[in-house]
């Protein structure tokens, strides 16, 4: 008797908010962030800076409880302007002493405050202290951008000019045309539908979304990358295995290129010169023979490839999809 699996009908819904998830939560920081390092203490510094000046009256203070160990005094009353205009509600900054009295006030964006900037602390501090962790954290990220690039600079000089720049998701030539474009997907492709299956019994996979599909800007595929445990697998717009790298160290990183026989076709290595610069460049040597196919250097999150020659197709996509996955193999 075959058991047929029934189809998760939200299987759709768990990759969205799967993919999704990482996406919001680095958002959702972002705006949290920027709250406490730039719209709440901005708002208070505008209030007590540059606040319009009024005339409060506090009518009554209760203290309410935001939870079962957090309370907060809640001063309620009325304010006058100048030209006479009145407004009412929360008043910060006063406490139950100043009841029934005047009190001079600010009032900003947040309401009436009465008090200089000593007595917000508790809206300054927590900015404060986000700035201070921010700006020297940003300071190392710029610092090893700046090195980064002119380590870059220097092997470029030494290898020639590049032929194509691996972002994220695009590989764009000199002048910034697109030549790639790379999806991943946790299912495969149709024609690598055996791909998967044929994996339980060797190595695995490395990621939750361990096939790329790399596209020329007219819609067409170039090739297939399978992203394996400790390298990768490359296969033809038509499903045929084209070639396998497979990681051989760690420190350095070096890989081997196997044809789909296990026939070594060459191995990429750091690049001759770069010892005193390790992760910076890698070199594409070919077997036999010992030539360099290809260089590809890193610039920050970016990696550069130049081809010397004109290597065979195989070896292109070599170095093609090793950019691409250069920042997992290399870490």
């Amino acid at each position: 008797m075959t058991v047929v699996a029934k189809p998760d009908r939200w299987a759709a819904s768990k990759r969205f908010f799967a993919a999704a998830a990482a996406p919001a939560c680095f958002v959702l920081a972002l705006l949290l962030s920027a709250f406490f390092m730039l719209i709440l203490p901005g708002a208070v510094v505008y209030t007590v800076v540059w606040g319009e000046r009024a005339v409060a009256t506090i009518e009554a203070c209760e203290r309410r409880q935001v939870r079962h160990d957090t309370t907060y005094l809640d001063c309620r009353g009325s304010w006058r302007f100048a030209d006479g205009a009145r407004g009412s509600g929360h008043v910060s900054g006063v406490g139950g002493d100043d009841i029934g009295r005047e009190v001079p006030v600010r009032v900003g964006p947040l309401g009436p405050y009465a008090g200089g900037l000593g007595r917000s602390r508790h809206a300054l501090i927590p900015g404060a202290l986000m700035w201070a962790v921010s700006l020297p954290v940003a300071g190392i990220a710029l610092y090893f951008l700046f090195r980064a690039r002119a380590r870059a600079r220097r092997v470029l000089a030494e290898v020639g000019e590049a032929d194509g720049l691996m972002g994220r998701r695009r590989f764009r030539d000199g002048h910034g045309r697109t030549l790639l474009r790379f999806r991943a997907s946790s299912r495969p492709p149709i024609v690598l539908s055996g791909v998967e299956s044929a994996q339980r019994g060797g190595r695995r996979f490395a990621t939750s979304r361990p096939f790329v599909t790399a596209r020329v800007p007219s819609g067409g595929v170039a090739f297939f990358i399978a992203r394996l445990a400790g390298g990768f697998a490359v296969f033809d717009a038509d499903g045929r295995p084209a070639l396998v790298v497979r990681r051989s160290s760690v420190s350095p990183p070096r890989l081997e290129i196997l044809a789909p026989d296990r026939t070594p076709l060459g191995r990429i290595v750091p690049h001759p010169g770069g010892e005193d610069r390790p992760g910076v460049a890698f070199a594409l040597i070919t077997e036999g023979d010992g030539e360099t196919a290809a260089v590809v250097v890193a610039k920050f999150l970016r990696w550069v490839v130049v081809f010397c020659g004109d290597p065979p197709e195989p070896l292109r996509q070599a170095a093609t999809a090793f950019a691409f996955e250069a920042l997992r193999l290399t870490r």
